[in-house]
């Protein structure tokens, strides 16, 4: 996934080291009637769970899997400030869980219903976006980047500056989120991107005006796809689906986190407060939690899992990839996505500005 993300920046340092050590080592919608008792709604982001992982929970358990998908914590956000979303479980990135536990929009989670959950890595567990994970799971992390056709490009790209680049104009893919679009900007100006200061914010969105002359589309759901299918040379996007693209023809494809920085997430499975089946969300986050399935989702999505116990299971050519598991010399430039809090705003209508001219 992906816009995805916050912690103290205090932190990081920490969770760099961590992470770098972990681097080697349908349903019924009826309220009433056992049909409905014995289905499930997830609302995740795309290409973030394998259909043979839902099938079989299905298999197992007789509960009906209804899976939609959403291509930003936006939309998400959104989604459950309308009171009418009629989901039982959801992946709010890091950053998120800042804004949703406060609007009581998770529900708690019962650690009883959860046995399985010692086999999650401390390392990502009570972390400052839910301390104590009152309401989250941890599930995947990973990180923001370029990949890009070797073909196409002029030399290895290991800059933001490439996707700024006139000489690709028309061949540019940028992720349809405002965090992850303004980070890149913030980065080459050597800005943090959790930048609050409003100058330099509206610089970044000068500078993303400009480039949007050069950008062919604005995608957070396909973009990997449209760079293997040769419609873009240089695609912004989350590592996992980006490296699926660099396995299948490593040759062709690269992928890279910019020299200036990127951004970091972890992404979390939570329980909306207007869930309906709550015995079945508990039973499938007890499911996912599973060494074994969570090594199958790994092997399906390409992105790093926030399970330890899954670690040895994990394929070793996935395990070996340095952009599903990046060394410390790359995590140690990236950093999580913060709740700008009092500055969405302003961010938001700057966003609306560059995509509406």
């Amino acid at each position: 996934m992906h816009c995805r993300r916050a912690a103290a920046a205090a932190a990081l340092p920490a969770l760099v080291l961590a992470l770098a050590a972990l681097a080697v080592p349908a349903c019924g919608r009826g309220r009433g009637g056992a049909a409905a008792a014995r289905a499930l709604n997830v609302y995740i982001w795309t290409n973030y769970l394998p259909a043979e992982v839902v099938s079989e929970f299905e298999r197992r358990t007789g509960i009906r899997v209804e899976v939609d998908t959403y291509s930003s914590n936006e939309a998400l956000l959104e989604k459950l400030q309308s009171g009418v979303a009629d989901f039982d479980l959801v992946v709010p990135s890091d950053y998120m869980l800042q804004v949703l536990g406060p609007q009581r929009l998770l529900r708690p989670l019962d650690r009883r219903r959860l046995p399985r959950f010692g086999n999650l890595d401390p390392r990502f567990l009570d972390r400052r976006f839910d301390p104590g994970n009152r309401v989250s799971v941890p599930y995947l992390w990973g990180t923001t980047g370029i990949g890009y056709d070797r073909r196409k490009v002029s030399g290895p790209v290991d800059s933001w500056r490439a996707m700024f680049d006139p000489r690709y104009g028309g061949r540019i893919l940028m992720l349809d989120d405002l965090r992850e679009a303004f980070g890149a900007a913030l980065k080459l100006d050597g800005r943090s991107i959790n930048e609050r200061d409003p100058a330099a914010l509206r610089r970044a969105a000068a500078r993303l005006q400009a480039q949007k002359r050069l950008v062919r589309t604005y995608n957070s759901s396909d973009f990997a796809n449209l760079l293997a299918a040769g419609d873009v040379d240089l695609a912004q996007g989350w590592n996992g689906e980006l490296a699926k693209v660099v396995a299948q023809d490593p040759r062709r494809f690269a992928y890279v986190v910019p020299r200036e920085g990127s951004t970091l997430w972890i992404d979390s499975l939570a329980i909306p407060s207007t869930a309906r089946h709550l015995d079945a969300a508990y039973a499938f986050l007890d499911y996912l939690l599973e060494p074994a399935v969570a090594a199958r989702v790994v092997g399906g999505v390409r992105y790093a899992s926030a399970n330890r116990a899954a670690w040895r299971l994990v394929d070793p050519a996935i395990r070996d990839d340095p952009a599903v598991y990046p060394p410390p010399a790359v995590l140690d430039r990236c950093e999580l996505i913060e709740d700008l809090g009092t500055t969405t705003p302003l961010l938001d209508r700057l966003w609306t500005e560059v995509k509406a001219r």
